[in-house]
């Protein structure tokens, strides 16, 4: 696939440009969509030029020289955490037969206008509806090498994207915002949307240092199911988010960088 190429490009990459410096790293990524489906999705760059805009994402998966038959949308969780306007993915070629024609290309609003100036900060989950799983959400730009840290909402919902082109384990991810020593205090878990759209189970941070005065006691760090099972083997794939509900905004999730 177009993803599994790139990736091999990628790594070779990264193999062989160890002392190039994380900007001159740049490539592309296509994110998965559901058939007749909800998916969590984000960009997996940085954006070369500065912030990245929802112009900067577009649809994999058809041929652009016969135009875009499909319906995709994508839409935004708002400052209270809930959805904001949809937008419209159209790609409409210009009729060559009819001088009045215009080319539609990009992310419209519901009244058809041209989306301008909707950035996406890096990290920032989009809540995506598609026709067909032929189709993907395609990033292009610099690959991350810095960890990045996405604030969460004081008792609200956001979407948080895997802001890299590659794969990680949830516990690879961490919560900020706290003093470690003391350990967390807080309320906060993830979710995916499983293969049909729907919440999968919830895993809940925790970190609860060790009891010096008791032998027995044994420390907590990392993501737990609910029944507190340390959580193994949790892949949070390239170009994907997780739903997350926070008690506090004073806390961020954090995403490790790529190394090179």
């Amino acid at each position: 696939t177009l993803l599994n190429i790139y990736r091999a490009l990628y790594y070779c990459a990264a193999v062989s440009i160890q002392a190039v410096e994380s900007a001159n790293v740049v490539g592309y990524d296509s994110a998965e969509l559901r058939n007749n489906g909800f998916a969590a999705a984000g960009a997996s760059f940085a954006a070369i030029s500065g912030t990245m805009d929802l112009q900067d994402l577009s649809v994999s998966g058809y041929n652009h020289e016969d135009g875009f038959e499909g319906d995709i949308n994508v839409q935004f969780l708002g400052p209270t955490g809930k959805m904001t306007a949809q937008y419209f993915w159209l790609d409409i070629p210009k009729d060559e037969d009819d001088p009045d024609s215009v080319a539609f290309f990009g992310w419209y609003d519901g009244s058809d206008e041209y989306a301008e100036n909707v950035a996406i900060a890096p990290g920032t989950g989009l809540w995506t509806k598609s026709d067909s799983s032929t189709y993907g959400l395609q990033s292009a730009g610099q690959v991350i090498t810095a960890d990045t840290a996405t604030t969460l909402r004081n008792n609200g919902f956001i979407l948080v994207a895997n802001p890299t082109p590659v794969n990680v384990d949830i516990q690879d991810i961490y919560v900020g915002g706290y003093n470690h020593e003391d350990g967390f205090e807080g309320d906060i878990n993830v979710q995916f949307l499983g293969p049909t759209g729907k919440m999968t189970a919830q895993y809940f941070w925790l970190d609860i240092p060790k009891d010096e005065d008791d032998p027995d006691s044994v420390a907590f760090f990392g993501w737990y199911d609910g029944s507190d099972e340390y959580a193994e083997n949790v892949t949070v794939p390239a170009g994907s988010a997780l739903w997350t509900k926070s008690d506090s905004s004073a806390y961020s999730l954090v995403f490790p960088g790529v190394n090179l």
